[in-house]
């Protein structure tokens, strides 16, 4: 079984006030996760912050900095929120990166849940106009295809024509080639350079619905889950299966090319856990409600009256990895015997935790849950 570190700025800044602290903070943890043997160091990106410091909106840059400063761990983002990229800059910069890496890229994508971000990125952005959002997200991630996977490529859709209409180019010491040119005009564009890997990175896609569940399995792209209990997750991860098995005519297993993302706490004893992260571990679910939809809170069949509170009695037993490393442990064989659980990305940090504690979760996690497992500890 493998593990990863999640974390996004905010939650990692500690007592830290200022951006710089906060991404110190951030490159002691990641150092910590490598050494630890964590497989990755996965991170989130988000805009126009309104909890103050903290916000993350590009973590390939940052992704570049911790990777120069490591030499295992893989470097990935949960996610790059396509919608809210030009799909070519996203493009670059993801082959950049991994051949910085040398080929520690896992790169992936989402369609973004709140409606003050997306709109100011493209008007088709905007989660709340769900079949364009779908549209641009489906269009970015192709066109990122068509440039790793071609020397040349042209696109037309619905949001993006390259190359733009009427692009032409000259210049004396390079000739036209009609690979790229036709009449003075530009058929193609070649991008550069191409991903270390090949074809290219992992492609991970985060999904929350059955419906992103069979769109992540249609385009191939692996699938990552936060929220949903056991039962919901097999659920999907057997949908998943079956999608991406129709679509690419051949079998997967259940848990295959899919990861569960959890909030952890490790401490003493669940008191102790609920104590110290109580506040911190909430404060990311009241803040992601109702933007995902209750439903992914919910075991098949189940339905949530508007009485139920998303508080820490509702969410400890269905989604959260806290307390002792016997709890911890115990939830983790859980969603291994349910879900075959392949791979686990724990969210380490959480807002208004010191930097100590959150150091101290991490190397608990690490030391006292992952050997369990199989992990390096």
């Amino acid at each position: 079984m493998k593990f990863a570190a999640f974390t996004t700025v905010a939650a990692s800044a500690g007592e830290a006030t200022n951006a710089a602290d906060i991404l110190d903070n951030l490159r002691q943890q990641t150092i910590m996760a490598e050494e630890l043997g964590f497989e990755a160091i996965w991170l989130g990106e988000h805009h126009f912050g309104l909890y103050g410091a903290g916000d993350l909106p590009n973590p390939i840059l940052l992704g570049a900095d911790l990777a120069a400063r490591t030499s295992r761990i893989r470097i990935g983002q949960m996610a790059n929120i396509a919608t809210w990229w030009h799909p070519i800059r996203l493009a670059e910069d993801l082959a950049i990166l991994d051949n910085m890496t040398r080929g520690r890229v896992e790169v992936g994508f989402g369609r973004g849940i709140w409606p003050y971000e997306g709109p100011q990125f493209h008007l088709n952005a905007d989660p709340r106009k769900d079949q364009e959002n779908r549209e641009l997200f489906g269009e970015t991630v192709e066109v990122i295809r068509k440039i790793w996977a071609e020397e040349y490529f042209s696109h037309r859709g619905t949001n993006y024509t390259f190359p733009a209409e009427n692009t032409v180019f000259s210049h004396p010491s390079i000739p036209p080639d009609p690979a790229w040119c036709e009449d003075g005009r530009v058929t193609r564009l070649r991008v550069t350079p191409r991903p270390f890997q090949t074809p290219h990175p992992p492609l991970w896609m985060t999904v929350s619905t059955d419906r992103s569940v069979s769109t992540a399995a249609e385009m191939g792209l692996k699938a990552c889950y936060w929220q949903p209990p056991p039962l919901r997750i097999r659920e999907r991860m057997e949908l998943y299966a079956e999608s991406r098995s129709r679509s690419e005519g051949r079998a997967f297993t259940l848990g295959e090319d899919q990861a569960v993302m959890r909030s952890t706490y490790v401490s003493t004893s669940m008191e102790k856990a609920r104590k110290e992260a109580e506040a911190g571990i909430m404060s990311a679910f009241i803040f992601n409600d109702p933007f995902r939809g209750r439903q992914v809170f919910t075991n098949p069949g189940e339905e949530l009256g508007p009485e139920v509170k998303l508080d820490w009695d509702f969410l400890e037993p269905r989604t959260l990895l806290v307390g002792s490393p016997e709890n911890v442990v115990e939830r983790v064989q859980e969603l291994q015997e349910v879900c075959n659980l392949e791979y686990l990305l724990v969210e380490f940090a959480h807002a208004g935790i010191p930097l100590r504690e959150t150091l101290r979760n991490l190397e608990n996690f690490g030391t006292k849950v992952m050997p369990r497992f199989g992990g390096v500890g």
